[in-house]
């Protein structure tokens, strides 16, 4: 019977998908299409059909193409997996050439379902011809040694702890002060730093004294910490709601709600005595 060739996945509802997952970036970075055609000068309409997945509106696959690799660029996504991701949602449409990487998609290679040897079992032949009796009392014997020694050890153990109880003075046990309380060690301020937990995914743009040092979509449960020396900006968040911020170990206020759009929110050392000195900043 010939090997059955394995089935492709459904192009036409990896290509539905394609076009949510578009709109679900652009919408977690808080970009709107009419910002992303004056940038790129394609237009709105060819857009909004890309992310409705109306094919019938766009132009020939090449065109299209283009429109997904110009559109990836300004959210922040990579520019040729999304264009790879278009090649083999799009495999349905006549117009479209089969680039190689849609055969990568659609195809996996053959399992190998070639028989194995049963292992072997039973019990060796120089075992069979001992006697089980031998076997069975050499058994008890060694668990019977194992009981007696670990009790002995632990009667030898107990008399040690007995006689050095003994040996302190009674004058040394009474006169025992229970330990003075540490004080809380002050904060260190030499260096500012942020940490940042995700409840929900959000769109984060952040600098730490003038440099980028985080730029793209941070996942629900992530955790990310941040170091400067005089101040961090953020320059845009997609989902205040959905972020989580600890400075120098005081919590933050939240910046908004879910789906709040933040831009250019500064904390320096001002900042940070400021939310020390409010009734959320007390430690």
């Amino acid at each position: 019977m010939p090997d059955q060739e394995p089935q492709p996945r459904d192009a036409a509802s990896e290509l539905a998908s394609f076009g949510e997952e578009l709109r679900r970036e652009r919408e977690i970075r808080g970009i709107s299409l009419k910002e992303i055609s004056d940038a790129t000068k394609i237009s709105k309409r060819f857009l909004d059909a890309l992310e409705r997945n109306d094919h019938r509106t766009l132009p020939a696959p090449v065109f299209t193409r283009g429109f997904v690799r110009e559109y990836a660029r300004y959210v922040g996504l990579n520019a040729e997996e999304m264009v790879n991701r278009y090649n083999f949602a799009a495999s349905n449409d006549d117009r479209i050439e089969k680039p190689p990487a849609v055969a990568k998609y659609a195809q996996a290679p053959p399992k190998d379902i070639s028989p194995r040897p049963a292992p072997k079992r039973g019990i060796p032949p120089a075992i069979t011809r001992i006697d089980r009796g031998v076997i069975y009392a050499l058994l008890i014997a060694v668990a019977l040694g194992g009981v007696v020694y670990w009790a002995v050890q632990y009667k030898r153990k107990e008399r040690e702890r007995a006689e050095a109880a003994e040996a302190i003075p009674v004058t040394t046990r009474a006169a025992a002060a229970p330990p003075a309380p540490v004080p809380a060690p002050k904060p260190d301020d030499s260096k500012l730093r942020m940490t940042v937990v995700a409840t929900a995914p959000s769109w984060l743009e952040i600098e730490a004294d003038g440099k980028t040092v985080y730029n793209e979509t941070i996942q629900a449960g992530a955790r990310q910490e941040f170091e400067a020396a005089e101040q961090f900006r953020f320059r845009k968040i997609g989902n205040a709601g959905g972020l989580t911020l600890t400075f120098n170990g005081t919590a933050v206020p939240t910046l908004g709600g879910d789906g709040d759009v933040v831009r250019n929110r500064i904390f320096d050392r001002a900042a940070l005595a400021e939310l020390r000195a409010g009734p959320q900043g007390a430690q």
